[in-house]
C-alpha cells in the first residue's frame, strides 16, 4: 500500500486489481506518482483491473490530462490491464469528465462506472 495526503494506492491481490483512492487535489508529480507506481505493480503482478475511487476526486489540470492520455495510458494499453473501473457519486461534478474518459478508454479496455451513494 502506498499512502500520501493526496491518495491511497493499494494492490487488491484477491481481485487482481489496483485501487487508487483520491483524497484531495494535486497536480504534476503528485498526480502522476500513483499512476507510475501502479504501472510497476501491473507489470510485476500482471494486474488486470484498475479501480479509481473519484469520491474525493477533482478536475485535472490540463497538463496532467494530456500526460495521462498521451503517456501513461499508452503504457496501460500495452500492459496486462483489461478493465478500468470508476467509483463515482451520482451527483459528482466529475461525471462529465468521467463519462468522457469512459468513452475514450472503452476502445482499449472494459470500462465500468460504479455508483457510490
Amino acid at each position: 500500500m502506498y499512502n500520501t495526503k493526496y491518495y491511497t494506492l493499494q494492490h487488491l491481490k484477491e481481485k487482481n486489481a489496483i485501487l487508487l483512492e483520491w483524497k484531495q487535489f494535486c497536480k504534476g508529480e503528485e498526480y502522476q506518482e500513483p499512476f507510475r507506481y501502479g504501472l510497476e505493480l501491473i507489470k510485476k503482478h500482471n494486474i488486470t483491473t484498475w479501480i479509481t475511487d473519484t469520491t474525493n476526486g477533482f478536475e485535472n489540470e490540463e497538463a496532467d490530462t494530456v500526460w495521462l492520455l498521451e503517456e501513461i495510458m499508452l503504457k496501460f494499453i500495452e500492459s496486462s490491464l483489461e478493465k478500468i473501473v470508476f467509483v463515482i457519486a451520482d451527483d459528482s461534478p466529475l461525471m462529465g469528465e468521467i463519462l468522457g474518459q469512459k468513452e475514450a478508454l472503452g476502445e482499449f479496455f472494459e470500462v465500468e462506472l460504479v455508483h457510490k451513494i
